[in-house]
């Protein structure tokens, strides 16, 4: 074993608690694409029993499978129905978000349950306020949830959000006024930067309609991402990836380190070798830039990083040796920080880690 990867279910279930706590209404869990990475079962097991009762997927596959896991939950697939995903939607009690007519007929008579998605501005799916009028008008669709999707959730103060919050409760008036009650009364609009910003509190004053129900959808919030772009994380970390150190060895100055000589030592350095590389998920992108956490110090990544190594100068770390751990990810090296460092976010680096290290699911927060 040369690499592991800690997932802290233990700060799972307390960020959840946090959105929660926020949050205006109700608030369901993301856990598309594997629960970001980290394993749907296991999460959306510690979600539901932290009081989660609502599950957002991508894809009817997906559903399919966390529905073996949760026989009572609220499954939301957000793709919406396919053709060859009716029968699957409709076998495993799954409800669809509808994104556009084509998918309300598709679903139309089915009698089961359905979301109906409005875009107010992302321009990626959902339909406007005269299509979802006309979806109702057909009579034949069972809605539960309205919902939309922010575009700049992580900037609560930014205008745009305004502007698709005003736009939202603008197309619910619309509906309730020509189709009454048939239009349901739970709305679902804010995502992790949405429910911890405080988005969506003023949806029932803005809809004219204060017995309105909130349903939030906690995301990146969740996995410890930072759920805002402009201010500073309140989540607690949940994942800890760590790396052996393969080989310790005392270089001259003026020696080149790796593949096509990146990194050229200055003076003598120490260099570890660590079992680590961009097929565990540590991005390439950090060769020359990142840094990992060994024995309470951070040491800087040199050369490059590569499928299954990365180099760090452990000059400052005197005991080094041998078979000691690294974080390359953690409570010390943030993810956000690395994602920063890598010119993408956390959320790809969390869908990024490789399978091939132990995974080990903690009960307990990260040190």
């Amino acid at each position: 074993m040369s690499s592991r990867l800690t997932i802290s279910l233990a700060a799972i279930a307390e960020n959840f608690r946090i959105c929660r706590r926020h949050a205006p209404g109700q608030v369901a869990a993301v856990v598309k694409a594997d629960a970001y990475g980290l394993g749907a079962g296991p999460v959306a097991d510690t979600l539901a029993a932290a009081g989660c009762g609502d599950f957002f997927v991508a894809t009817a596959a997906e559903g399919v499978a966390l529905r073996t896991k949760l026989a009572a939950a609220n499954i939301y697939v957000l793709e919406g129905p396919l053709d060859e995903t009716l029968a699957p939607l409709r076998l495993a009690q799954l409800i669809p978000v509808l994104n556009t007519p084509a998918q309300a007929r598709a679903w139309a008579d089915t009698g089961l349950s359905a979301a109906l998605h409005i875009d107010t501005g992302m321009q990626r799916l959902g339909v406007s306020a005269d299509q979802a009028s006309q979806i109702l008008s057909s009579g034949n669709i069972r809605l539960t949830l309205i919902m939309t999707h922010l575009a700049r959730g992580d900037e609560p103060g930014h205008e745009f959000n305004r502007t698709q919050v005003a736009a939202f409760a603008d197309a619910y008036r619309q509906l309730t006024a020509r189709h009454g009650q048939r239009v349901p009364g739970v709305l679902s609009l804010s995502n992790s930067g949405g429910i911890l910003g405080h988005l969506a509190e003023d949806i029932p004053q803005l809809c004219g309609d204060a017995k309105i129900a909130l349903l939030d959808r906690a995301g990146i919030a969740l996995y410890g991402g930072n759920p805002f772009a402009d201010r500073a994380n309140p989540m607690h970390p949940v994942i800890q990836l760590e790396a052996r150190v393969l080989r310790v060895v005392d270089l001259e100055p003026n020696v080149a380190v790796g593949y096509g000589g990146t990194y050229v030592t200055k003076q003598p350095t120490r260099l570890a070798t660590l079992a680590a590389g961009y097929a565990d998920g540590v991005p390439r992108l950090l060769s020359n830039l990142g840094q990992v956490w060994l024995q309470g110090q951070l040491c800087p990544i040199v050369g490059r990083v590569t499928m299954d190594m990365i180099h760090v100068d452990v000059s400052g770390v005197p005991d080094v040796r041998e078979g000691d751990w690294a974080e390359v990810i953690g409570a010390h090296v943030k993810i956000d920080d690395v994602g920063a460092q890598a010119q993408t976010i956390s959320y790809e680096v969390l869908t990024g880690l490789g399978r091939r290290g132990q995974r080990i699911f903690s009960q307990s927060f990260l040190p």
